[in-house]
């Protein structure tokens, strides 16, 4: 069993995959044995220190038996959607296209949103790289995801043999069990790459706080699906010949509502002539090209807390200036700090977002 928890970069799980799947479709046996096969789990949402906060014993014999990094480097923007299509793509936002979970593209003057039912997660013009799973099919091997970002979607014209349409409420042990039930398929059915997608760990993290003592239970409880899985595939003698690779797409830093920083006390958020894309922690906003230059010089070091660019002056190491759905202005908080306007902060008195790393 080759195991690698919590990889350094998406570019390092990138090109483990590419390896696994060329090792797959150079296999003699395919059609006979288990193929060398590759699982991939996403636990979203699940901070670089975790692992190491709690009991988790299914993780740590995986991390003893295989390999296991400090921690995970995201791609900018630190969302879920982001970084989910860079693991499994190897390139970089700007270049893929999902610049971030929510988008607006002026060229179609379309917008791009995510969660259940959302029918442009579904449409494959916004997917501009091709993810292994359709790298896999088109060398006529079997993948299947359940779940993952942007796999719902036809991308180059070809989708995963199987795949599920993202249901939250599907519980973790089902979801499990579908990749048992794969590993069960006739050979000439069955997936050589599979995803998995676990929430928990994000949803729960904006409840209670990535520090709070109650994430505890939530990392065991994720720890103890990871132990399902691996004595399902040991209880059909096939763990030996399954790669498990564990990563993460961003982590989690604690917030305040005496560490937010209001847009609207500097520009009118709700012109007609602005549109926000998105607020916290990276604010992106899309003005009427005349009113690019004055939105800008509006909010140029107005907070000590909050940087401020044009699109083609952000820092070169974000890989985040080229493409057309970025807009032109990008504001980025410090750690710890967050962005939204004062209508949304009164009416959320909650107020326990938390940005991700």
């Amino acid at each position: 069993m080759n195991t690698i928890t919590k990889l350094i970069n998406f570019r390092s799980i990138f090109l483990l995959l590419s390896l696994c799947i060329t090792a797959c479709s150079n296999d003699q046996d395919v059609h006979t044995e288990l193929s060398p096969t590759v699982i991939l789990i996403s636990l979203d949402g699940f901070r670089w220190d975790y692992q190491d906060r709690t009991d988790t014993p299914h993780l740590d014999y995986l991390s003893e038996n295989g390999v296991r990094a400090e921690s995970f480097i995201p791609v900018f923007p630190t969302k879920t959607f982001p970084n989910h299509l860079s693991v499994v793509t190897g390139c970089y936002p700007e270049n893929h296209g999902i610049i971030s979970n929510s988008m607006y593209d002026e060229e179609w003057d379309a917008e791009y949103y995510i969660g259940e039912n959302s029918e442009p997660v579904t449409e494959s013009r916004w997917y501009e790289a091709e993810p292994i799973w359709v790298t896999a099919e088109n060398q006529g091997l079997v993948a299947g995801t359940y779940f993952w970002p942007g796999s719902e979607a036809e991308i180059n014209g070809t989708r995963p043999t199987h795949y599920g349409e993202y249901d939250g409420d599907i519980p973790n042990e089902d979801r499990i069990q579908k990749i048992l039930d794969w590993i069960d398929l006739p050979s000439n059915k069955r997936p050589v790459f599979m995803t998995l997608y676990f929430s928990d760990a994000d949803s729960w993290g904006h409840q209670y706080r990535p520090n709070g003592t109650e994430m505890n239970s939530v990392i065991q409880e994720l720890d103890g699906y990871i132990g399902m899985l691996t004595e399902g595939l040991d209880e059909r003698d096939v763990l030996d010949d399954v790669n498990i690779i564990i990563t993460s797409d961003h982590g989690m830093t604690g917030l305040s509502r005496d560490r937010v920083i209001f847009l609207d006390d500097y520009i009118d958020v709700y012109s007609d002539s602005i549109r926000i894309i998105e607020w916290s922690p990276v604010g992106m906003i899309l003005p009427v090209e005349s009113w690019v230059d004055s939105i800008y010089n509006s909010l140029i070091g107005v907070h000590p807390n909050m940087a401020v660019y044009r699109k083609e002056d952000i820092p070169e190491r974000l890989h985040f200036n080229s493409h057309r759905r970025i807009p032109p202005i990008i504001c980025l908080a410090d750690e710890g700090w967050s962005i939204t306007s004062h209508s949304y902060f009164d009416n959320h008195r909650e107020y326990r977002r938390y940005s991700r790393l």
